[in-house]
């Protein structure tokens, strides 16, 4: 799991982007509406530094994830991606590309806004929106209809969720071992109220992220079966696993040492099952940066045909149809373009026509549009098209269905010097 570099730096990253959105939740939903402004100043300084130190390494993870990408995409390697400007197409042409780059300018914002605690709903919400906004450009994104909209809903609430509990263990385990000589103080009604509080909202996401957990797994495998048959199933299942071994932990917290607070070995216990929590998150992110290098178990579809070792291929999904488009060659020059629609089944779908368009990836450059004829195989057929430019191009597919609304299928397409 660990020796892909790209799986790494998208772990890496998303820890570090759930530290710095569940330590700013901490902050000013758990800890300072209990300890108020002046007992809660010192850690506040720490818990600060730690948001800091977080973004920073979510920035430089975020650009590493973005070169690795743009060097997999184009087939190149990543010197050649940074020193001439390759991932610039990857950044502006793609969904990943502009989700990352409204990321981009939130970190340093949030990053601003820590000294003024005035700003703390703002603060707020930049977390939420930077640690949300990765469900766009996931599985759940690329969901068309109503569907997506619920999936894309549920993925973004598992992960605030995760964030409020997971990205906040670390800010309550600090807490905890700043409150321990505290104990037999005055400020133990604080202590034993911050733990409550922290209590409450990790029972909170635990239930969302088991609801929103089920509806992912509701659209993204065929069926309980995919569990233990499937590479991208059985990696949900240690997920599941991992998730269970923190939740049993968690109830011991909730259910056998937070009622025995605020004694000393209450908080010592305390303290080092939040770090197991934390040790047990850590391998959760491991396995969904891993995840979301894989397609689901419901979206693998077999080819209909082999695809030609100098084409360039994309297969593109919608519930109503699928389409498999194959530029051959997949280079800039005189090509030829195939086009398989099929159901679900990849039996054929009877569209009464199907056009193809081609977006370059220069700005202000023209559009190539052609409508496909049908051969008698099925497929659908553009003949003698010359592509100007290598680089990231947009294909759209118009499905005419036998009856209502057109369909548009897109994705986009590699095509080499």
């Amino acid at each position: 799991m660990t020796a892909d570099p790209l799986v790494l730096a998208r772990g890496i990253h998303f820890a570090a982007t759930l530290l710095a959105a569940g330590t700013t939740g901490f902050i000013f939903v758990v800890a300072e509406p209990v300890m108020g402004k002046i007992g809660f100043a010192a850690l506040h300084r720490q818990l600060t530094l730690l948001i800091w130190l977080a973004l920073a390494i979510a920035v430089v993870s975020g650009a590493i994830w973005l070169l690795l990408l743009a060097s997999d995409i184009l087939g190149t390697s990543i010197a050649d991606v940074g020193l001439h400007g390759g991932a610039w197409p990857v950044l502006t042409d793609t969904r990943f590309g502009q989700v990352w780059c409204i990321r981009l300018a939130l970190a340093p914002l949030l990053a601003l806004l820590l000294p003024w605690p005035a700003t703390r709903w703002l603060q707020i919400t930049i977390a939420v929106a930077l640690f949300v906004l990765p469900a766009l450009v996931g599985h759940a994104g690329a969901t068309p209809g109503m569907a997506g909209d619920l999936h894309l809903a549920s993925d973004m609430f598992h992960l605030l969720a995760a964030g409020a509990w997971l990205g906040g263990l670390p800010a309550f385990v600090l807490f905890l071992r700043r409150a321990f000589p505290s104990v037999g103080r005055v400020q133990d009604a604080a202590v034993v109220r911050v733990v409550d509080r922290f209590s409450r909202l990790g029972v909170i996401s635990v239930g969302i992220l088991l609801a929103s957990g089920l509806i992912n797994s509701w659209n993204l495998l065929n069926g309980p079966r995919d569990l233990f048959t499937s590479d991208y199933g059985r990696l949900v299942a240690l997920k599941i696993a991992l998730f269970g071994g923190m939740v049993a932990i968690a109830a011991v917290n909730k259910f056998h040492l937070t009622p025995r607070l605020p004694k000393p070995a209450a908080l010592r216990a305390l303290g080092r099952n939040s770090l197991a929590e934390i040790c047990l998150g850590l391998g959760v992110l491991m396995v969904v940066a891993l995840v979301g290098t894989l397609p689901p178990s419901v979206h693998v579809h077999a080819t209909s045909t082999g695809i030609p070792p100098d084409a360039a291929f994309v297969h593109i999904h919608t519930p109503e149809v699928m389409a498999e488009v194959t530029i051959e060659p997949g280079r800039v020059g005189r090509t030829d373009v195939t086009i398989r629609v099929s159901r679900e089944d990849l039996s054929n779908y009877p569209a009464k026509d199907v056009r193809l368009a081609l977006d370059p990836p220069t700005a202000g450059a023209q559009t190539i549009e052609r409508n496909a004829i049908e051969q008698p195989d099925g497929r659908w057929l553009v003949n003698d098209l010359t592509l100007t430019a290598s680089g990231i191009w947009a294909t759209r597919v118009i499905v005419r269905p036998p009856a209502g609304d057109p369909i548009v299928l897109d994705a986009p397409v590699v095509i080499e010097r």
